[in-house]
């Protein structure tokens, strides 16, 4: 087996910070792709976490709250979530849709919602080209 593979979604991937939580959701960036929201905030450390949250409003069932989690964890660690873009984001994913999801579906929104936070991150980290002489 490969060492460098990682096989489970570590805790250093996770956002835990209670007081980071709250400033993503005040100050970050929205991104909407549906079944999925997105809020993203930039980081000061070189490497990405996550949050993950499936409404209790939308899914009685803690069971079927804790599917989609774990599939939204699979399809992150599996893409390399953590070293998606060159500079740490620190991303808020809320699941909104109305009933369970197909893991490919799944998949393909996931990727397409971190490839526009990279991009989105990345022209905003680069400097502005009109102060140039």
């Amino acid at each position: 087996m490969n060492s460098s593979a990682r096989l489970c979604f570590d805790k250093s991937d996770r956002l835990c910070s209670v007081r980071r939580i709250s400033e993503i959701f005040r100050t970050g960036t929205v991104l909407f792709n549906h079944p999925l929201k997105a809020l993203y905030l930039p980081n000061d450390t070189q490497f990405s976490r996550v949050v993950i949250s499936v409404p209790k409003r939308l899914f009685k069932r803690a069971v079927k709250r804790n599917r989609i989690k774990r599939q939204i964890r699979e399809i992150l660690r599996r893409a390399h979530f953590r070293d998606f873009s060159r500079n740490g984001v620190d991303i808020s994913l809320l699941f909104i849709g109305k009933e369970l999801p197909d893991y490919n579906l799944l998949k393909e929104k996931i990727k397409d919602v971190l490839g526009k936070i990279s991009k989105r991150v990345e022209s905003n980290a680069l400097p502005s080209t009109d102060n140039i002489d």
